[in-house]
């Protein structure tokens, strides 16, 4: 069922009608949530289970489903190249993209797997490339090396790719 929703977290059904933020309920039959001025679809997301792997949802690409959990990458176009310190770049273009909240750079575990050996779902990635996780090791953090997929540790001040993760609960 999908429902509609104000920022005030008042939820209608969606055959019903739905709100906007200055209050006011307007009729809808396909879907809605206002969040700046603008009418869209709001619902309970996918079916997780029963999409293939590679497909487009959520704001991401969907590479791995394990234990009630989907995995997805967040599209090539919001990859940025920084220093450690600019991990947070990541999960920000990842948030412009696609504002759902939960986007996170991985750990090093994590993004070997199942990041790196499900990447044949990603849309694109850099190779040769170096890809930074969340993962520090005193004043330095971890990396995954493209294509060969081992991790190394470096000073955070070298530059790196960087994709932000989300997981979704199914």
């Amino acid at each position: 069922m999908t429902l509609c929703v104000n920022d005030s977290g008042t939820w209608r059904e969606i055959s019903t009608l739905c709100i906007n933020d200055s209050g006011t309920w307007r009729d809808v039959s396909t879907g809605c949530i206002n969040q700046s001025g603008t009418w869209r679809e709001f619902g309970f997301g996918p079916d997780i289970p029963g999409t293939p792997l590679g497909t487009c949802i959520e704001g991401g690409f969907l590479i791995c489903k394990s234990s009630g959990v989907g995995w997805l990458v967040s599209p090539y176009c919001t990859e940025v190249s920084r220093s450690w310190f600019g991990i947070g770049d990541a999960i920000t273009t990842a948030q412009a993209n696609a504002p759902c909240g939960d986007w996170f750079v991985p750990t090093i575990s994590q993004l070997c797997n199942p990041g790196w050996n499900c990447r044949t779902y990603w849309d694109s990635y850099s190779t040769p490339s170096i890809y930074w996780s969340s993962t520090e090791s005193g004043g330095d953090a971890h990396r995954l090396i493209t294509p060969n997929g081992f991790s190394i540790t470096s000073p955070k001040c070298f530059e790196s790719c960087i994709r932000a993760f989300r997981c979704v609960s199914y």
